[in-house]
């Protein structure tokens, strides 16, 4: 592996952002449910969940979004 490569392999496996929070009413209630039917272990497992959901949610959207831009675009080429 050249060095930047490794650098840069480096940098990913050090990134964090530390979180605290208190999760009340239905967040909460997500969380317990989740641990009871042994989905997650701890809330941390199911916050990880939840934000590579809600980035996959988003990604697919974005997606979405350039595909009908670039439809329209080739609708206007065409005429």
């Amino acid at each position: 592996m050249k060095k930047k490569e490794s650098e840069s392999v480096d940098k990913e496996k050090s990134l964090k952002v530390e979180v605290r929070c208190t999760l009340r009413e239905e967040p909460a209630r997500i969380v317990l449910d989740l641990k009871e039917r042994g989905v997650v272990a701890n809330v941390r497992e199911a916050v990880v969940h939840g934000l590579l959901a809600l980035h996959e949610q988003i990604l697919d959207r974005d997606l979405k979004e350039a595909q009908v831009k670039a439809s329209k675009r080739l609708n206007e080429e065409e005429f």
